[in-house]
């Protein structure tokens, strides 16, 4: 998201931790980590999975209850843990890191995983800036990507992992260990397991020189002694600094840019349904200049806007483009629901009160305009795709940035009116008119209809209504509310 980060700013990020901790009880912990290293400074794959044991009618299976995925990076005194929601928007633990490799003066990381309120898997490359803690999505492919060299020291201090495990990750070797508090928790696993005699047990690999051992401690699992004998969990060391990653920043611009336009208009009766796209994009190729980025989204989503002569109306947002036709007075819709569903509403513009959204100065920015008219209405909406990032708003051409303007709201012009429907909150993008709420007694029962789709029928506004079903993953997504 940024290209450079105030030096204060960047202290502030780093500050030594020792709250990180997952507690989670279990009989067997597993722990495996590999160090590949360049020669001057390395990236450390972490993985803790917590096992236990399934039974089904028959027999009993050892099965992975848990699994949490780590990357850190060690520049040869320091230990970081790279904590990637700022640029992924998700817990950091919940990013699966395939591989690493070190080419041309920089790291890349090959990462797996499912965006919030997405069950689409995303498998992406990533470059890594280590001097900025950022990370610049790879226009290549993993496997047409050289490989670097591995080396089995850093600065000069060789390399010895705690135990040598099965397998490699990232082309190195991987220390593989299982712990338990006795021998009795570790039955139906064909491993040799660890029973520590201490209350902690340290994930560790060391660096030797000229009769010198370092140890570089990755992480302590709670190994005290308990009744039910499990292993309680485990934390990260106060000296390990967790540092945010973001997405690196480029003239000003900073991703993922949430990209908004009008894809759809219909009119009907006295005014219009706006169908509003909704794309979080990322940067994918960047030949030379940042700005000439081609934007791949990574989410989309219909938002449905109504508009009268009284201001806008926020109906809902969805997965999908809904279908919209208006007749008989009514406007109907069928929807493609998150959970996959399919469903056929109707509404009816007699239930609404007049508009809560305020009419503001129109911003003088320089941006083209596309209207639309309905009898005596006239509703007029930005042209194209604008996007927006921190203060700026972009013009966005042929899935590239045309130009960075001040910021301005996505908004429409209802008789000349300036009208915002969307603002920023905590850097997500929220509609501005409240959504259109149950309760609105107005639509009489004749209007039911059967449904013709193969889904469920409902009124929006008529007793008891549930109206278009409420999305804002989204907004979850880019938001706290994790």
């Amino acid at each position: 998201m940024r290209k450079a980060i105030p030096l204060i700013a960047l202290l502030l990020l780093a500050v030594p931790v020792s709250a990180y901790q997952v507690r989670s009880p279990g009989p067997v912990y597993e722990v495996k980590y590999s160090v590949l290293s360049n020669g001057t400074d390395a990236l450390i794959h972490l993985d803790v999975l917590q096992w236990g044991i399934t039974c089904g009618m028959v027999d009993c299976w050892p099965e992975v209850y848990s699994d949490h995925d780590y990357l850190l990076y060690f520049n040869g005194s320091q230990l970081y843990l790279l904590n990637f929601t700022p640029a992924l928007g998700l817990p950091t633990w919940r990013v699966s890191y395939r591989g690493v490799t070190f080419f041309n003066g920089s790291w890349y990381v090959w990462t797996e995983y499912y965006p919030p309120a997405c069950l689409t898997l995303v498998d992406r490359i990533y470059r890594l800036d280590f001097q900025d803690f950022c990370i610049k999505p790879a226009d290549v492919e993993w496997f047409g990507l050289p490989r670097g060299n591995v080396s089995d020291s850093i600065d000069g201090w060789r390399i010895e992992l705690q135990s040598i495990g099965p397998g490699e990750w990232g082309y190195a070797n991987v220390s593989d260990l299982w712990i338990a508090l006795s021998e009795n928790a570790s039955k139906g696993f064909s491993v040799p397991i660890t029973v520590p005699n201490s209350s902690t047990f340290p994930a560790y690999f060391t660096l030797k020189r000229d009769g010198t051992t370092r140890r570089i401690t990755l992480l302590y699992l709670n190994t005290t002694r308990n009744p039910e004998m499990l292993v309680q969990g485990f934390w990260f060391p106060s000296d390990v600094k967790t540092v945010n990653v973001t997405v690196c920043r480029s003239a000003s611009v900073r991703f993922p840019i949430t990209a908004i336009r009008v894809e759809d208009v219909y009119r009907g009766g006295e005014g219009v349904i706006l169908v509003v796209d909704y794309e979080v994009l990322s940067p994918g190729m960047c030949p030379g200049n940042p700005l000439n980025c081609t934007l791949v989204p990574d989410m989309v989503s219909s938002y449905l806007f109504y508009v009268s002569s009284s201001g806008p109306y926020f109906l809902g947002a969805y997965p999908e483009e809904p279908v919209v036709k208006f007749e008989d007075g009514l406007w109907r819709f069928k929807l493609h629901l998150w959970n996959g569903s399919v469903e056929n509403a109707t509404f009816n513009p007699v239930c609404l009160n007049d508009s809560n959204v305020s009419p503001v100065e129109v911003p003088k920015v320089p941006i083209e305009w596309t209207s639309v008219k309905v009898g005596n209405l006239t509703v007029s909406y930005p042209a194209g795709f604008l996007g927006f990032s921190d203060n700026h708003t972009v013009i966005i051409l042929n899935g590239k940035i045309s130009k960075v303007l001040p910021h301005v709201p996505f908004a429409v012009t209802v008789n000349g009116k300036f009208y915002p429907l969307f603002r920023s909150v905590n850097g997500t993008l929220l509609p501005v008119p409240p959504k259109v709420g149950p309760g609105l007694n107005c639509t009489p029962s004749a209007l039911s209809e059967t449904s013709t789709a193969g889904g469920e029928n409902r009124e929006i506004c008529g007793p008891g209504a549930v109206l278009l079903l409420s999305v804002l993953a989204l907004v979850f997504w880019k938001s706290g509310l994790r």
